[in-house]
């Protein structure tokens, strides 16, 4: 663990190990903390685990030690506030650091998903740069020599050639800041979103609100809580609108497992589990079952996607290839063969 502004999930679910490690050893929490600070690999990991033990050692609780630190997700906290309020601590931990797990691995697969495509485009773009820019102009002092003049498609790319090396400093600058950019939603939901498609990102979140009520409920809590905490969790707005679907149906007398399925939450596949989880009191395990069911669905979705991409931007790319090549080298070889 590091001291920064927020702990990664691996972090998170690493933290959450410790604790439920220390509470069925029998020992005190705190005391449990100290001892993770006195083992600790690192000054930086030291001086946080420090900053949860001082509060705890003067008589604060777990939640109180970890909110006082600013590092730790509101969501984790208000698990564990629960929990100890509930006496279900180490359920609650355990189910966290599941949570945890599961949310880093969605994270990681996301994030090779996004990575690919967006150095595959700009690479693209910018071997059709170098095309445009420098190959071009050769071409066109060739004509020039033959006594020819260019025409149609080779005279609009020469064209374009000569802004592009008018204004290349420009264009150089204009393409380092659209990277920025795209780096910089890249590690936003709402970025994911964009360089993922609706559809994919529907299927996370709708594995994310699994996740959470499955924590939730298995940690023994109420799921109007799950839905709350679901709806803070999930940055997807339409998402949140059919959570807020879910609460309204609840507040006209729908049933928990009814109000799920009216909401569109989750996909009508899965009615038949929600409706058997209900009336058998699983439904802790359906949310679980659901969970791992959107997760490989997530995967597929992914490994569809790269499928399809790099395909297609390679016939994009082969495309700009041909289109110079054809504009410049079929008249260039007429010319030649007239001269001859």
């Amino acid at each position: 663990m590091t001291t920064k502004k927020q702990l990664t999930q691996s972090e998170i679910s690493a933290f959450c190990q410790q604790i439920v490690m220390v509470i069925r050893a029998g020992l005190p929490t705190y005391y449990g903390v100290s001892i993770l600070r006195d083992e600790a690999p690192d000054e930086q990991t030291a001086a946080l685990l420090s900053r949860i033990y001082e509060p705890m050692e003067n008589g604060a609780s777990l939640y109180e030690a970890l909110r006082s630190t600013g590092v730790f997700p509101s969501y984790m906290l208000h698990m564990i506030h629960l929990g100890e309020t509930t006496g279900r601590l180490e359920e609650v931990l355990v189910s966290l650091d599941r949570y945890y797990d599961r949310e880093a691995q969605i994270r990681n697969n996301i994030k090779s998903a996004a990575t690919y495509p967006l150095i595959m485009t700009f690479l693209m773009i910018a071997v059709i740069l170098v095309l445009i820019a420098k190959v071009v102009p050769v071409f066109s002092k060739v004509y020039a020599e033959l006594g020819s003049e260019l025409t149609g498609t080779a005279r609009t790319l020469l064209h374009i050639s000569t802004i592009l090396n008018h204004y290349m400093l420009g264009f150089i600058i204009a393409f380092l800041v659209l990277l920025i950019i795209c780096m910089i939603l890249y590690h936003t939901d709402l970025g994911r979103v964009l360089f993922l498609g609706q559809k994919l990102a529907m299927t996370v979140a709708s594995g994310r609100v699994a996740n959470c009520l499955y924590l939730v409920l298995s940690s023994g809590l109420d799921s109007n809580i799950g839905l709350t905490l679901a709806r803070e969790l999930v940055n997807n707005p339409h998402m949140q609108a059919l959570i807020d679907k879910c609460h309204e149906n609840i507040r006209h007398g729908e049933s928990f497992d009814k109000a799920l399925l009216l909401s569109g939450i989750f996909s009508q596949m899965y009615a038949s589990w929600i409706a058997i989880g209900s009336r058998t009191g699983e439904m802790d395990q359906v949310m679980e079952r659901i969970c791992n069911a959107y997760e490989e669905e997530t995967d597929a979705r992914i490994s569809h996607m790269l499928s399809l991409l790099e395909p297609i931007l390679v016939i994009i790319l082969c495309f700009f290839v041909g289109l110079i090549l054809i504009s410049f080298l079929l008249p260039l070889l007429g010319i030649l063969s007239s001269i001859g």
